[in-house]
């Protein structure tokens, strides 16, 4: 009885102050310049971010054919963005004898930089080629090059296409969007024994298929004049890729010249062993926001706090960066970053966003980083929701919510709200009460907290969720359902 009460107590002095902690929105923080030695060859496109939220961002002759083939870097906190490297100046965006003609998709697994590449054009016309660079460690002499024909070793197959946007897997497995039968493709970068292909080369749609079997079309249909493509690829945080019960990718696409065909496609049912089986549908919103004319590249991420689509809306009539979670195939809009020419909700206090290109968040939620190609620079905005600060109020007693969703397959989010530094434990029991997992135990600031919940490795059933704290323990029963 004791604990019932001080559950409904804290229940109560949390709703109290929940209007004032989520009346809270995004914040236009700062602008962040590229060096000045760069500001006339700079052109942001895609951008990404490693395990210590370092940004990284690839200039790229995509949509400017003055701008430099570069990667730059930047640290919560710098005021200024560094360069990491710059194909153009060491002789790598050569048309003739170097293997970058445009930079296309970049990713990060640890400290490792993965960059996607198309090369010169003059190089192997009349062929599309594309390439890879794997920076170990963020080193710029340590790198692993996979290209075509004979130019790495004895060459690596599966780079005969023009590929776009890139993202890799905890098991190091790229996805990325192919001009080739407007379809993505995996590529093997890991050692896994269960991928008969070679390191560093495409895995085909099925074992054993041929190099030419491709993938299911992008629900737009078949690319024309080599405009209508995928564009950006976002894989879901924590999700196992070798399952095809858990596995879900996104995709974005730009339209044909003329034709309403553009838009963010959600792919099931496929794995990396077997990508045939992938079926993409196309996701719908009821004020169209998800319709993309020809402008690219609408880049797209899924942050890893609240696992919501974001999408920079990269055209004229656009101008924003919206957050969406999902309801089946349908899209409803949760956030937008404030922008001062925001087609759909302009904020004179937002940044100045003229062609965003592409959006991450950090780990914690807190942060997000815009590149936009408009005014050449990168904007950071701040998450009053979460990290709360003294000039929001703070609950006065410990409260642990319904753990959402609820019943989950495989996955959850817990939140908990502490009135206090404090020292404390969120477990995992069986109904039997012997404790199956530990998610966290340790000491945790003030405020309100969301932690999440991967189950792939339990059984269906009724579990107990307990958060220790100093004054007591909480506990609330959640459903398992495979």
């Amino acid at each position: 009885m004791k604990k019932r009460i001080l559950q409904i107590a804290s229940f109560l002095v949390f709703i109290i102050t929940f209007s004032n902690i989520f009346a809270q929105d995004w914040v236009f923080e700062k602008t962040i310049k590229f060096p000045d030695a760069d500001s006339n060859s700079v052109n942001p496109y895609l951008i990404t971010l490693d395990q210590n939220n370092r940004l990284y961002i690839i200039s790229s002759k995509v949509t400017s054919a003055t701008a430099h083939n570069s990667i730059f870097y930047l640290n919560y906190g710098d005021s200024v963005i560094h360069k990491f490297i710059d194909y153009d100046l060491n002789g790598d965006s050569d048309t003739l004898l170097g293997h970058v003609g445009a930079l296309r998709g970049i990713s990060t697994l640890g400290n490792d930089i993965y960059v996607m590449f198309t090369q010169p054009y003059p190089k192997f016309k009349p062929s599309t080629v594309s390439g890879l660079y794997i920076y170990k460690n963020a080193d710029t002499l340590n790198r692993e090059a996979f290209r075509a024909f004979s130019e790495f070793g004895g060459g690596t197959g599966g780079y005969g296409s023009f590929n776009h946007g890139f993202v890799i897997t905890e098991d190091s497995i790229g996805f990325t969007g192919i001009s080739y039968g407007t379809t993505f493709r995996l590529y093997n970068y890991g050692y896994d024994t269960n991928i008969t292909t070679v390191r560093g080369t495409y895995i085909p749609p099925y074992p054993g298929a041929n190099w030419d079997v491709n993938n299911i079309v992008e629900p737009g249909g078949p690319e024309v004049g080599g405009v209508g493509l995928i564009r950006d690829v976002a894989l879901v945080p924590g999700v196992d890729y070798s399952d095809s019960t858990q596995s879900v990718f996104y995709t974005t696409r730009n339209s044909n010249v003329g034709v309403s065909n553009g838009g963010v496609a959600r792919w099931t049912g496929g794995n990396y062993i077997r990508p045939i089986n992938y079926t993409p549908v196309r996701i719908l919103q009821d004020d169209y926001f998800l319709d993309f004319d020809s402008s690219i590249p609408f880049g797209i991420f899924v942050d890893s706090y609240y696992e919501y689509l974001w999408v920079a809306g990269t055209d004229s009539t656009r101008k924003w960066v919206k957050a969406f979670e999902f309801d089946g195939i349908y899209a409803d809009e949760v956030w937008e970053l404030p922008s001062q020419f925001s087609g759909d909700n302009p904020d004179p206090s937002g940044a100045p966003l003229g062609m965003p290109t592409d959006v991450v968040v950090t780990s914690n939620g807190r942060y997000a980083y815009v590149s936009d190609a408009g005014s050449k620079k990168i904007y950071l905005f701040r998450n009053t929701t979460v990290g709360i600060n003294e000039e929001i109020n703070i609950p006065t007693s410990y409260l642990l919510e319904q753990n959402y969703p609820n019943p989950f397959n495989p996955s959850t989010k817990i939140s908990f709200s502490l009135p206090e530094a404090s020292e404390v434990k969120l477990v995992i029991s069986n109904i039997l009460g012997q404790e199956v997992a530990t998610l966290f135990t340790g000491s945790m600031n003030a405020g309100r907290h969301t932690i999440k919940f991967d189950a792939s490795n339990l059984s269906s059933g009724i579990y107990i969720y307990t958060l220790v704290t100093p004054v007591g323990s909480l506990s609330n029963k959640m459903i398992l359902m495979k």
